[in-house]
Order: C-alpha cells, then sequence, then structure tokens
C-alpha cells in the first residue's frame, strides 16, 4: 500500500507541468532553448497518456500474486467544514486558472490582457488568497479574529529548501548554456546523428531513469536538459522528443528512497530499501518502455 501511493504520486505527477520539478525545468529550459513555450494543455497532451498506460501497469505488479483483500470498513470522516469546502474551491480555480492560461484561443491571459502572467504567478496568487480568505470557523477564543485558511505558523513549516533545490537547479542550467558548456558537449555527439530515434530515446530514458536513483531528480533534470537540448540540436532532432522523455524518467525512479521525494517519504514509513528496489527495478525499466514508445508515437 505504501510502495503504491508513492508510485501513484511520481506516475502521476509527470502528468501536469506543475506535478514534479522536472517537468518544470523541461518547460523552462525548452523555452530558452527553442524559444517556444509549452502551455499547460499540451503537456497534459504528452504526460497524461504515460501516465494513463503507467498507473495501472505499476498497480499489476504490485499487487501481483495477492489474493481478493478481506472487507475493509473504513471511519466516515463526517460533514464537510467550511474550511475544507473553502479550500477545495479555491485549488479547483487554481487549477482551472493553470489549465486555460494560453489555451483555447490566447486562454483567459490572452482576453484580459496579462500576456505575462505565468504559472508561478497563479501559484502566488493563490497562496495569498489562502491567507485571506476566512475558514469559516470560529475563533479559538473570543476576541480574536475569524482564523483564515492559512496561517503562518502552518507556512513556515513548508520545505522551504526543496525551493532552493529547485531554483539552484534552474541557475546550473542556465549556467550550462551561457558558459557554452552545452553547446560544446552537444558538438561532440554529433555523431549519434545517425542513431534511430528509437535508439536515442530509450537510452536517454534509460541512463536517466538510474542515473537519479542516486541523485535528486531535480538536480538531475536541471544539468541535463541544456546537455540534451544541444544534442537534440547536433542530431537534428526536434528536441522536446529527448527532453521530454527525459524529464519523465527522472520522476520514474522507483527503485531507491534518495530517488524521488514520495520514495523518501513512504521510506521513513518503514518501508525496507530492499523491497522498494525489488519492486521498484522492474517498474523501472516497464517506465522506459512505456515513455520510450509514448514518445515516439506522440512527438515523433
Amino acid at each position: 500500500l505504501l510502495l503504491g501511493i508513492a508510485y501513484a504520486a511520481s506516475i502521476g505527477g509527470v502528468a501536469t507541468p506543475i506535478g514534479t520539478p522536472p517537468n518544470l525545468l523541461c518547460i523552462n529550459e525548452y523555452q530558452v532553448s527553442v524559444g517556444r513555450s509549452v502551455s499547460f494543455l499540451e503537456w497534459m497532451s504528452w504526460g497524461f497518456p504515460v501516465a494513463a498506460v503507467m498507473l495501472p501497469v505499476a498497480a499489476l505488479w504490485l499487487t501481483r500474486g495477492l489474493s481478493a483483500p478481506a472487507t475493509t470498513e473504513l471511519p466516515h470522516p463526517g460533514p464537510w467544514r467550511p474550511a475544507e469546502v473553502r479550500t477545495l474551491l479555491l485549488f479547483s480555480l487554481t487549477a482551472a486558472l493553470w489549465v486555460f492560461r494560453s489555451e483555447p484561443l490566447g486562454g483567459w491571459t490572452g482576453l484580459v490582457g496579462l500576456p505575462g502572467c505565468d504559472d508561478a504567478c497563479i501559484a502566488l496568487l493563490a497562496v495569498v488568497a489562502m491567507f485571506v480568505v476566512p475558514s469559516g470557523e470560529p475563533p479559538e477564543s473570543p476576541g480574536l479574529a475569524a482564523p483564515k485558511l492559512l496561517d503562518w505558523e502552518t507556512a513556515v513549516r513548508v520545505p522551504w529548501g526543496m525551493l532552493l533545490l529547485f531554483s539552484g537547479g534552474m541557475v546550473l542550467a542556465q549556467g550550462f548554456t551561457r558558459s557554452g558548456l552545452s553547446e560544446a558537449l552537444g558538438a561532440s555527439l554529433h555523431g549519434l546523428a545517425d542513431a534511430p530515434p528509437w535508439l536515442l530515446v530509450g537510452t536517454v530514458c534509460l541512463v536517466v531513469t538510474f542515473l537519479t536513483e542516486v541523485t535528486s531528480n531535480t538536480a538531475t533534470t536541471a544539468m541535463l536538459m541544456p546537455l540534451l537540448a544541444a544534442m537534440a540540436d547536433a542530431t537534428g532532432i526536434d528536441a522536446k522528443l529527448l527532453m521530454f522523455p527525459a524529464a519523465v524518467t527522472a520522476t520514474f525512479a522507483f527503485m531507491l528512497p534518495v530517488g524521488t521525494v514520495p520514495n523518501a517519504v513512504v521510506y521513513g514509513a518503514g518501508v525496507t530499501t530492499r523491497d522498494m528496489a525489488r519492486e521498484g527495478l522492474v517498474l523501472n525499466l516497464l517506465g522506459v518502455v512505456i515513455t520510450t514508445v509514448l514518445a515516439l508515437l506522440l512527438l515523433g
């Protein structure tokens, strides 16, 4: 059950741009290298099919050999509280603003004349709204102001180190590009131009999925995206045909706790490294095959 939760979090994360940091790094570097942005819906047209295929595959693999479970009765959660309803509404509004930001027909940003508003702006506005919207719960004691959906005592417990890791990765990617290192490495890979696309994509996926088992997937993606963009330019392949599968397989690291944050969380909850490695090795390989095939079908 714990492994299923962790793997589902990683697999589902590839379906949208904001699902996992490698997606955003891929989109950012693609825009820098190619000069074209990737919309929320466009990414979903690539990532959702991968998640839709990979999710049942992972479920079937984890539940192989298990008999039907006994009937389980979960405690009733009780009626919806006002704070829960308002949080759900605010989240739904935020998701809708993300999805329809630039599509269709220019999206709502084109309609209201805010072309510079990006996904980060929407997320920041949602956070501000959480601090402003009342929770609907009574104050802790008479005379105090009504509580909001989010307070500072809760916000300070957010793992801000992840934000520094993510932003540091973007700076590293810019360093690769500005220094000319990615261009030089890309030129050295010109000999790969004669290799078939399926071999290039499959090799990239295989290397990335096992490399991110022992390194942060965010840092690895930030390092590789400029190199893959340069490789695509040297071999004459569309950059997204290499960058998108790499971003996906960076998240498909199922073997070790350091691979992804969900892996680390369930490891702390009691899942052993041996169990994770045994179940994750096959899923790593299946993820490489599924991502390669779908990337070639969707983007090739």
